[in-house]
């Protein structure tokens, strides 16, 4: 199965000024990520669908899992370097 990706306002604004190599990362994470989301970290134990990944070393992942819809939202990237 693969999942559709979509990335919520507030995430594509945080996408600006991404460095280059940063910006390869995330794409490179997120084209793992649409098979296999949930092989990374829960957020909440009471909410597994909410869930989180580091991508490029330095940054951050945050998105919900739609299982019936086969979707992915990103809600949150945050880079540190």
């Amino acid at each position: 199965m693969t999942y559709r990706v979509e990335f919520h306002a507030s995430a594509l604004a945080q996408l600006q000024g991404l460095p280059p190599s940063a910006f390869d990362g995330l794409v490179e994470r997120v084209t793992t990520l649409v098979g296999a989301p949930w092989e990374t970290q829960i957020l909440d134990q009471d909410e597994p669908n909410f869930r989180q990944c580091i991508f490029g070393g330095l940054g951050l992942l945050s998105f919900h899992v739609d299982d019936s819809r086969e979707l992915i939202r990103i809600f949150d990237v945050t880079w540190a370097g």
